[in-house]
């Protein structure tokens, strides 16, 4: 016979629920690296974000690590979270972090696209 526990729900944080009422948001690939050790250098450094490595993602899906800008029309507020995907499935992710613009400026523009 099997037992099933119940799921506890996931309490949002105040980065997660105002990331989620950001009207644009703006997704870019990287190589993979493990979510934990990533997660102890965004604490220390959003900036570590800029050190990743782009990836392509139609070249290479099989796993990348893609992060999710969130940001309203004027770029006052900007959130991200980082996810790994294996094979299109979610694994793990980061947590939702406050960034500024320069922040998200200086990612994307090393996949060409300048805001």
């Amino acid at each position: 016979m099997l037992f099933f526990r119940k799921k506890e729900k996931e309490v949002p944080s105040n980065e997660k629920k105002a990331a989620k009422s950001m009207p644009k948001t703006k997704k870019v690939q990287f190589i993979p690296v493990k979510i934990p050790e990533l997660t102890a250098l965004l604490n220390n450094d959003l900036f570590e974000l800029t050190k990743l490595e782009p990836v392509n993602y139609y070249a290479d899906k099989s796993s990348y690590l893609q992060c999710t800008f969130f940001y309203n029309e004027d770029y006052s507020e900007v959130y991200f979270v980082v996810e790994q995907y294996d094979n299109d499935f979610l694994r793990a992710s980061t947590p939702y972090y406050k960034a500024d613009y320069e922040l998200m400026r200086r990612t994307v523009i090393k996949f060409g696209q300048r805001i």
